[in-house]
């Protein structure tokens, strides 16, 4: 099994896309589209931003982010009121985009989740012949069926699947200059489609190592797990309730966090007052401040029914929490039992209680874990460690431009 989780998160070990670059054009310009909470933004545009070569990137968004507006290679583009009157959010998005593009003629138009964005990012692209990168930060969920189980506010409200809405995404997807994936699922289920291999390049989030650190050692958790999400259905909060509910038959003293915020939240503070864990689990809502949370926390755990590689699962990582994790998306690219945390199936009850029980029970092996959690995000995903491969992708350079793999112990 080992061997297969290797082979399975290895991605191609040099792609030569050099066809792809043009030597000599420096600086570079970037045009980027999408929607992301401040804390997915700056983990996804820190590295693109730390490229020497690159001059300018201009992100076409909802809102001007507070925490980046200030960066002097950044600017944001904002659809007016009545743009978005007009032509809607999407739609002014759309048009925005492209005119940007004929405007600052980008070198590569970047794009996150398949729609709106990377619709947008990709017509975009084609109308001025630049090259483009989608990313499928959300998994192969975001294009299945239409999008019918995505994230998104529109396709998730299809009825049913789409096969002509999914052909037409895959259509995209496969005219992109490149794609990145958050984990080597994503990877290996877009190349099953068709998508040529050495274009599909495994780039999850980046993770800042100095704002994400351990505790120090003589400090006492104030939690015994931890979890950090929107509360909303595929994120599975409900299966961390149960368990705590079980753990508490032998641990009365048990405290739970819950951060975040989402539709959710009401109907998961009922759930824990029906199971008797309300003054077990705190709701603490969105919050600026989640590395002293991570902190302040023994275990990290997340039950989603899918993912693509969750950023605050690699935060908590990076503060030295061991995770318990469900066996969704590219999540098992990073988190494997007994070296950094535990892998559970999805919905798993009894085994996500014996998984949180054993590494809650078991200090010594806790600590372990959680210092070797600590490792493997340093070396999978770091701010230096991405800034390096995007370099590598976006200027066509030679060298291996996916993580190294974890290999179970």
């Amino acid at each position: 099994m080992g061997d297969s989780v290797a082979t399975a998160a290895r991605p191609t070990a040099s792609l030569h896309l050099e066809r792809f670059a043009r030597p000599g054009v420096t600086p570079m310009r970037l045009l980027g589209t999408v929607t992301f909470n401040s804390n997915q933004l700056r983990a996804h545009l820190i590295p693109l931003l730390g490229i020497d070569e690159v001059e300018r990137i201009v992100m076409v968004a909802d809102h001007v982010d507070p925490d980046l507006v200030d960066h002097p290679k950044l600017e944001f583009r904002v659809p007016t009121k009545r743009q978005q009157r007009l032509l809607g959010r999407a739609g002014a998005k759309t048009l925005l985009c492209r005119q940007v593009a004929r405007e600052l003629r980008p070198d590569w138009v970047i794009s996150w989740n398949i729609m709106p964005h990377g619709v947008n990012g990709f017509l975009a692209a084609r109308s001025i012949r630049a090259r483009s990168m989608y990313h499928m930060i959300g998994g192969h969920e975001e294009w299945a069926g239409g999008g019918v189980n995505s994230d998104n506010a529109i396709l998730s409200r299809l009825p049913r699947p789409v096969p002509a809405l999914e052909r037409a995404f895959l259509r995209v997807i496969r005219s992109s200059t490149l794609v990145g994936t958050m984990g080597s699922s994503g990877r290996d289920r877009l190349i099953a489609e068709g998508m040529s291999a050495d274009r599909v390049v495994i780039t999850p989030a980046s993770i800042d190592c100095e704002r994400f650190s351990p505790a120090p050692v003589d400090q006492d958790p104030v939690y015994d797990v931890i979890t950090v999400g929107q509360l909303i259905d595929r994120k599975r909060q409900i299966d961390l309730l149960e368990a705590v509910a079980q753990l508490r038959l032998d641990r009365p003293n048990i405290r739970a966090a819950i951060v975040g915020e989402g539709p959710l939240r009401g109907e998961l503070e009922q759930a824990a007052r029906r199971l008797g864990v309300d003054g077990a689990v705190e709701f603490l809502g969105g919050r600026k401040d989640v590395e002293a949370l991570y902190r302040s926390a023994r275990v990290f755990c997340l039950t989603s029914r899918f993912e693509g590689l969750s950023v605050a699962l690699m935060e908590a990582m990076a503060c030295g929490l061991p995770a318990v994790v469900a066996r969704a998306g590219d999540l098992a690219d990073l988190v494997h039992d007994e070296r950094n945390g535990a892998v559970v199936p999805i919905g798993d009850g009894t085994a996500l209680t014996k998984a949180l029980g054993h590494l809650l029970d078991n200090e010594d092996a806790r600590r372990q874990m959680g210092h070797t959690a600590r490792g493997d995000v340093l070396e999978y995903s770091s701010v230096e460690v991405m800034t390096a491969r995007y370099r590598r992708m976006l200027l066509g350079l030679p060298g291996e431009w996916g993580p190294r793999p974890i290999v179970p112990i």
